[in-house]
């Protein structure tokens, strides 16, 4: 028996953050369980018992409200939108819901046991996510929830002509009031949205979101760690340099199966009364990158935890995603932590993708680090646990030289005509 779930449409933001929040929901019903993807679909090759959707469900919620993932998301943009549903969750669980996401969660999560005790969570889930036709009309007739533009932003960019989201040509503001969604496909939504947001600074939302290419399948609880890990990482960093944040996400998945490790960056602004979409799905998971860290967490195995590499270079990476704060005791040290990393990121990535060669980083890896009179700079760095010692340079440039020669080897087999 199986479990079938209707997607949105693909490339929009709603199909991210509600894939991302149902494939981790998945990990919390069995580790085993490898998500599908594939024609407009996510389909678990498991049906769970009510009790044991109950329990994910709410283990997946207290995880959240835990810090184990990202950011809180706000809803404020989507007050008015929400009062469906806060009437609706209020009048199950006796109680006032307020207009956050850990309240939302929270009363979501008591009202899915309240079905699991009636027999009947798994079936009004799986029917009322099981058509996407201008939102989800089965889910919409438990609760008719006004489409929040915290889960569409792309709607609200302006009135544009947008075909292939499953509304045919229709402008945007006109297409959006179309949309109606329920308690399942918002909650599960707001969900993905906790589980993914890094960072948000000035008005503007980061998110780093698993990448959900078509056809997809890894195994659950592969994208359950590689999130929790690149999320715990990410958090609070505003990604000012790109090549910085491609680093810091395979540093941080390293040794977990490659599909699992795919991310994507969208960044939303944030108004009084709407979300713009600024950017989406820009790739963040570069080959190289990925085969760099791994080379380096395979030979850190073999050493004792204060002998390790890896978390020094992501230690140091990081310095360069987060803003020195004023004032600070070490401040110039932290300023100048900030211009190396953000310097040593550049010089990784442009050795990762070929543009410089690997003996020019050991170089110049060697002018920003120690090859300086600055002790100050260096007893600044070992504190932070960022500072790398000559042989951490070797170790760094070994590991990209095996990371090109590994990339160039799987390129260059050629299949031949029998």
């Amino acid at each position: 028996m199986s479990l079938s779930f209707a997607l949105p449409p693909q490339n929009t933001f709603f199909n991210l953050t509600l894939h991302a929040g149902l494939t981790l929901l998945a990990s919390y019903i069995s580790p085993d369980l490898m998500p599908v993807v594939g024609a407009g679909k996510l389909i678990l090759h498991y049906r769970p018992s009510d009790d044991e959707l109950c329990r994910a469900i709410k283990d997946f919620v207290g995880e959240l409200a835990k810090g184990e993932y990202g950011l809180a998301p706000p809803l404020g943009p989507d007050l008015a939108r929400l009062d469906n549903l806060r009437d609706f969750l209020s009048k199950v669980v006796g109680a006032t819901v307020e207009p956050r996401a850990e309240s939302i969660l929270d009363a979501y999560a008591k009202y899915a046991c309240e079905l699991a005790k009636r027999g009947q969570l798994v079936s009004e889930l799986e029917r009322a996510l099981s058509v996407f036709e201008n939102g989800y009309p089965n889910d919409a007739q438990i609760c008719d929830i006004p489409m929040l533009t915290t889960l569409a932003p792309e709607f609200m960019e302006g009135v544009k002509v947008l075909g292939g989201v499953g509304l045919g040509a229709v402008p945007d503001r006109y297409a959006f009031s179309k949309i109606r969604v329920g308690p399942h496909s918002v909650c599960l939504g707001v969900a993905g949205l906790w589980a993914t947001l890094m960072a948000a600074q000035d008005g503007l939302l980061y998110f780093a979101i698993p990448y959900t290419s078509t056809p997809f399948s890894v195994k659950a609880d592969n994208l359950r760690n590689a999130q929790k890990r690149r999320i715990q990482v990410l958090r609070g960093c505003v990604p000012r340099s790109i090549p910085l944040l491609v680093l810091a996400v395979a540093l941080s998945t390293a040794g977990i199966n490659d599909p699992a490790r795919r991310t994507v960056l969208v960044v939303v602004q944030r108004g009084g009364r709407r979300v713009d979409l600024l950017e989406q799905g820009l790739p963040l998971s570069l080959d190289t990158a990925l085969l760099f860290a791994d080379e380096l967490y395979l030979k850190d195995q073999g050493r004792g935890v204060d002998e390790r590499v890896m978390p020094r270079l992501l230690n140091l990476v990081t310095a360069g995603l987060r803003d020195p704060l004023p004032g600070a005791r070490d401040a110039q040290c932290a300023q100048k932590l900030h211009e190396v990393s953000l310097r040593v990121g550049q010089l990784i990535f442009l050795v990762l993708t070929r543009v410089i060669e690997p003996y020019v980083l050991r170089y110049e890896l060697a002018r920003q680090l120690y090859a300086q009179s600055d002790l100050s700079f260096e007893e600044c760095a070992r504190r932070r646990g960022a500072f790398l010692t000559p042989s951490d340079v070797e170790e760094v440039v070994s590991a990209a030289e095996k990371a090109l020669s590994m990339a160039q080897a799987s390129v260059s087999v050629i299949p031949t005509k029998l």
